[in-house]
């Protein structure tokens, strides 16, 4: 196994265990569930500081939730596209958000020690994840372009935000499905009722 693949394995098994017991967990643990020693740990890491840095480096990343948006069906409506794909990302922010709160609850301060470096490409503009899961939305609205009235990234930024706010922890997939499918509907086509013209049915004057 080269570094890079047990740099790679020791932060995938320590990222349940932050998730439970936040920044607490001893290397000890680490190693343990890594089944490696523990002084491997530090020939990888130079401290528990750098380590913890790089589990919220991989547990900002989007790899898997796009790869799973991929595999949506383009023959589905874009109603069933759009809200599979939203379960996936609420999903994805849920167990980022319990990560990052427990890591606060022990004392960790999670927002001096998030990789700015990985998730801002520039000085300014959206982190890295919010501009991949835009991308990732917009595939799966592009083959309905034709009947949107405003560009495609706008509306996949739209439903992005939408996520962002939402707050579905503990709900079921079905459950937050449910929940997400009449927001997707008003996104897509509006809060306003169209009524027609009330036209007259009296005598003409």
């Amino acid at each position: 196994m080269s570094s890079r693949e047990r740099r790679t394995a020791i932060v995938r098994a320590t990222l349940p265990l932050l998730a439970e017991q936040g920044a607490n967990v001893t290397t000890k643990s680490i190693a343990q569930a890594a089944d490696v020693a523990e002084g491997t740990v530090f020939r990888v890491f130079a401290d528990k500081g750098e380590l913890l840095r790089a589990c919220l480096a991989e547990a900002f990343r989007t790899d898997e939730v796009r790869a799973r948006m991929s595999e949506i069906s383009t023959e589905l409506s874009i109603d069933t596209r759009l809200t599979e794909a939203a379960v996936l990302v609420l999903d994805h922010f849920s167990r980022l958000g319990e990560l990052k709160r427990n890591l606060a609850a022990s004392d960790y301060d999670v927002h001096r020690h998030e990789a700015h470096g990985e998730q801002h490409p520039g000085r300014h503009g959206p982190p890295r994840f919010v501009l991949e899961l835009t991308e990732a939305l917009a595939e799966l609205i592009v083959p309905d372009e034709g009947r949107l009235r405003v560009p495609v990234h706008d509306v996949a930024a739209m439903l992005l935000g939408l996520l962002l706010s939402a707050s579905f922890d503990g709900n079921s997939d079905d459950e937050a499905r449910s929940k997400l499918a009449p927001r997707i509907d008003v996104l897509l086509r509006g809060a306003l009722v169209e009524r027609k013209p009330q036209t007259s049915t009296g005598p003409d004057r």
